[in-house]
C-alpha cells in the first residue's frame, strides 16, 4: 500500500489531477481525506497499486504535479504489518470555546491520557474569528466508558462546550 500527500494552492481540477494519474497508472484508492486548508489544497490518499507497477514512474508522474499545479506530493509505501484495522467503538466529539491558543492541545492531552485513539480531526475558527470550533472522530480503549470519558473532558476543559456520541457504523 501507498500513502501518497498532496498541498498546494487550491484551484478546480486539483483532486481530479492526482485521481487521474492514480486510474491511469492501474492504482485503487482506498480511503482518502481532502480540505482546503487556509486555502491550500490538502490531500491524503491510501492506494494500492497494481502488482509489479513501477513505483518510481508513478513517483515521477505525480511529481510532475509540481511543476504543472504548484503540488508538492509525498509517496510513501507501507506495509501491510503496519495497517491496523480496529473495532473498537467510534464516537463523535463536539467541542466549541471561546478562540484562543491552546484548545485542541489541552483537548487531545486529556484524550492522550485516556489513551484514546484520534482517527480524525477538523478544526475551524467561526463567529468572526471568536469561537473555535473542534469536531474529532474518536476510538476508545475497551476500559473507557462514554460516560468516563464525558467526566473527564468536562473536568478538564470546563471552558469548552462538549457533546460526545457514539457514532453508529452502518450510517457511514
Amino acid at each position: 500500500m501507498l500513502i501518497i500527500t498532496a498541498v498546494g494552492p487550491d484551484k478546480p481540477g486539483m483532486a481530479h489531477a492526482l485521481a487521474q494519474i492514480l486510474f491511469e497508472s492501474g492504482c485503487n484508492i482506498e480511503d482518502t481525506t481532502m480540505t482546503r486548508l487556509s486555502g491550500q489544497f490538502s490531500m491524503i490518499l491510501a492506494v494500492t497499486p497494481p502488482q509489479n507497477s513501477d513505483l518510481h514512474g508513478l513517483t515521477r508522474k505525480l511529481e510532475n504535479l509540481r511543476a504543472q499545479n504548484g503540488l508538492i506530493v509525498d509517496v510513501s509505501e507501507v506495509s501491510d504489518a503496519e495497517i491496523a484495522a480496529s473495532d473498537a467503538p467510534r464516537f463523535l466529539l463536539t467541542a466549541y470555546g471561546a478562540e484562543h491558543t491552546g484548545l485542541l492541545a489541552k483537548l487531545t492531552g486529556i484524550l492522550a491520557k485516556n489513551a484514546v485513539n484520534v482517527t480524525d480531526v477538523q478544526t475551524r475558527v467561526a463567529s468572526a474569528g471568536t469561537v473555535y470550533v473542534m469536531l474529532l472522530e474518536l476510538e476508545l480503549p475497551p476500559e473507557l466508558s462514554p460516560e468516563r470519558l464525558q467526566s473527564e473532558l468536562e473536568s478538564g476543559a470546563s471552558d469548552l462546550q462538549i457533546s460526545l456520541r457514539a457514532i453508529d457504523e452502518e450510517t457511514l
